[in-house]
Parts: structure tokens; sequence; C-alpha cells
């Protein structure tokens, strides 16, 4: 009967009654009395607070007409009293939706929970679709550790994960097991629950895809000295190598068999941001971790030559120009270099070629710490650096907006190369400067 009652009112007051008075009125529900003697009209009231009360005053003052019209509709031997109240829920939910709304504004600038490799795999676990990324101008430990993740979610069961990068796979790259899979942010956004960022704790690192992962949940996976963008949960641990030996890690503590495929994909993660187990970063566990994944079949000497031994004909010119215009200073303690657009475009060179030139200037003895300014994109200047033991590179370019690791580092400023150059030598040189001594 209170449903009857509750729609019947509902016609009446958007057809019958013709008070001015009524704004918009919606009926949200109807209690009877136990002796059916009472109608208690819940309605919900728009507007300011004198439009509702106007509303709620027209309704009262036509609570009999609409009695009458609902016994003529009911045929009812005694018809209830209609009693007008307001009804204040919608008011509740929109001041719930106001307070999710404020607490969901709080998480996203709330530093990053977190997490254990156990719960990191129990969030990847849960995760229904994924979308995994990297930095952008991707280098092995991105590409490989981003593949060697790909396939330890398709280990898990998972159907519906699709990777993505900013900038195309560099070309020594392009042979890893699963390396074509990688789309451009160029593509249609896919439909995705969570993204996972692997490699970079920065969003602004990633290029494009950041657009697609806004206000969506975020799962960081990385080996930097960062801290991981707000509102996200991540696994950082700045020990490991790089980031393809955390997903090895990943494989053991979630006991799922290591492909081959997978191995070939974090090995290549491994021995690049290691240098072949040359760096300063390389410990016990990177080769307990490379053991476990020559292991699976891995024909080491033919991977190991395609990273490091063959170089494209561009990268060769690139890197003579390199060279040929290294300078040295601080009492040999400082080598630098720079390629700018013009290099790219005369030797036919693509962005990927001037990966692994700064190691050339860094490898020279004397030098503490190498400098590479890249400024093959206008308006901007690609900042590495590569220190020995003593110069924590991340500090330094931290004040640039950069960061990575205490030997490797790099940072993208917004400003000419000549003028970021100079700036930057200056301050190194002082850094590196003989400390005078008393006697």
């Amino acid at each position: 009967m209170a449903e009857l009652i509750r729609q019947e009112i509902a016609k009446l007051i958007m057809r019958g009654l013709k008070d001015p008075r009524i704004g918009f009125v919606s009926v949200m529900g109807v209690r009877m009395s136990q002796d059916l003697r009472y109608a208690n009209v819940y309605v919900s009231l728009y507007g300011s607070e004198t439009e509702k009360k106007s509303s709620l005053v027209a309704l009262q003052n036509s609570a009999g007409w609409v009695r009458r019209e609902i016994g003529k509709y009911l045929r009812m031997r005694y018809t209830p009293e209609v009693r007008f109240m307001p009804d204040d829920s919608l008011d509740q939910v929109y001041h719930l939706e106001e307070v999710l709304q404020e607490v969901h504004e709080e998480q996203l600038h709330a530093p990053m929970i977190r997490m254990s490799l156990a719960e990191l795999i129990d969030e990847l676990r849960a995760a229904d679709s994924l979308l995994l990324t990297t930095h952008e101008n991707p280098d092995g430990d991105a590409v490989g550790s981003l593949l060697g993740l790909w396939h330890f979610l398709k280990a898990l069961g998972k159907e519906r994960v699709v990777c993505a990068a900013a900038d195309p796979v560099p070309r020594i790259y392009q042979n890893l097991p699963g390396a074509k899979k990688i789309i451009n942010c160029s593509r249609k956004k896919p439909d995705f629950d969570t993204a996972v960022i692997i490699d970079v704790g920065s969003l602004d690192r990633i290029g494009g895809v950041a657009k697609w992962i806004e206000h969506k949940k975020t799962i960081v996976i990385d080996h930097h000295l960062e801290d991981g963008p707000p509102g996200a949960r991540g696994y950082i641990d700045s020990t490991f190598a790089a980031s393809g030996e955390i997903v090895a890690e990943m494989y053991a503590a979630a006991e799922l068999p290591l492909s081959r495929e997978a191995a070939h994909c974090l090995y290549v993660a491994q021995i690049t941001d290691t240098g072949g187990y040359r760096f300063s970063n390389t410990n016990p566990r990177s080769h307990r971790i490379a053991a476990t994944l020559i292991e699976t079949g891995l024909e080491v000497a033919e991977i190991c030559s395609e990273v490091f031994e063959v170089i494209s004909r561009p990268k060769f010119e690139l890197l003579h120009r390199v060279i040929d215009r290294t300078q040295i200073s601080a009492d040999g303690r400082l080598a630098w270099s720079f390629v700018c657009a013009a290099d790219l475009e005369e030797t036919g060179g693509r962005k990927e070629d001037t990966d692994g030139l700064i190691n050339f200037i860094r490898n020279v003895e004397g030098v503490q710490v190498g400098v590479f300014f890249n400024a093959i994109e206008a308006g901007l200047t690609k900042v590495s650096l590569r220190s020995r033991k003593g110069f924590n590179s991340a500090e330094f370019l931290n004040a640039y907006g950069g960061g990575g690791h205490a030997a490797a580092a790099g940072a993208t400023v917004e400003r000419p190369m000549a003028e970021v150059q100079t700036e930057i030598i200056a301050r190194l040189e002082t850094l590196l400067a003989p400390s005078e001594t008393t006697e």
C-alpha cells in the first residue's frame, strides 16, 4: 500500500499540483502507521533553504487535496491522512560523496605506501587487468624488467596485461621475448584497473603514458633512490642492482617456475645495469640471481655480444664525436662531453644510440666523475652522471629534479645546454677541488 501511495503522489506532484511555490521534489518513500490511518510521505527538496521551505509548506497545504485524489485511485474504505515530511537521505548521500572525495584527494597526496615483496605479489594477484610501463628512453633494465614482469604475470594466470612505453624499444632489445608486445602511448588507451610502473619511481618520467594512469590504482617496483609517487603503493629497494633482480626474486617468493624467456629478459636487465657485473652496485646476490637465470639454459655469450659488443654505425660515429669533444678538469678528476640534435641528423643516429656513451668518459684513468650532456630535443638538456666511490651522483642531481643511484644518475633540465653545462661543470669543479691541508 505504501508503494502504491508513493507512486500516485509522485504522479500528482508532476501533473496535478499547480502551486508555483512547489519546486523540484522527489518522493523518496511512504511509511504507513500500523492502523493504516496515516501515511508519512518523505520528500527530498531541492534549491536554496528558502525554496525548500516554500515547497514543503505548499505540499503540506495541499495534503487534503492529495488525500482525496488518492482515495479516488485506491477506492479504500478509509483513505489515510497524508503528512509530508522532509527527507534528508540524499543530502546525507551527497555529504558522504564529498567526504569520500576528500579522502580520495588525501590519499592522492599521501606518501607512497611501501609494501613487502609478499604484499606486492598479493596486490598483483588481486588485480584483474594491468598496464605495465617504464621510464622514457628505456634502457636494458627498463625493457628487461618490464618484459620479465609481463612473463611473471602470465605465469600467475593473468590474461589481461598490456605493456606500454613512451618511446620505442631500442634496437638491441627488440629481440627480447615479448618485446613486440610493448605498445606506444600514441595508441588507444587500453582498459585496465591497475597500473604498474617499473624501474622508475616518478610519474613525470614515464612520458605520455602518465595520462593513461591518472586516477588509477598505481603500483611501483623500483631499485632507485626515490620515494615513489604520492598515493601509490610500491616496493622500492635500492640494494638491488637492477629492477630485473626484484622481478627474479618475485618468481622465487611466489614459487613460480622461471621460464627461459623470462630469464632472458631479466638477465639483460641485470647485465646492463651492472655493466656486466663490473659496476659498484654488483653484490653477491647479483651473482646468485645470475646463476639462477643462466640455469634455465641461456646462451650467455650470444646475449652479452648483442648487448655489449655490437655497435651500430651511427653510434660508432657519435662515439667518435663524444671522445673528440671530451674535456678534463679538476686535476683529472672530472671529464665531460656532449651531443646535440645536429649530431644525430648528420650521423643518422637515434636517441638510443647515445646510451652508454658516458661510460667511455668516466672510464678515463683518474676520472672520478663523468658528465654527459644531451641536447637532442629543443629546449631540453639531459644530464647523465657516472661516478666512482666517494661521490653521490643522485644526490648531486636532486637539485635539478633528477635521481638514480649513487654511482649513476640522470636529470632533464628545461634550459639551454650551454647554460646548464657551464653551471654544472662549475659546481663539480668546486666539489672535486682538492681540499687544502694545513701543516
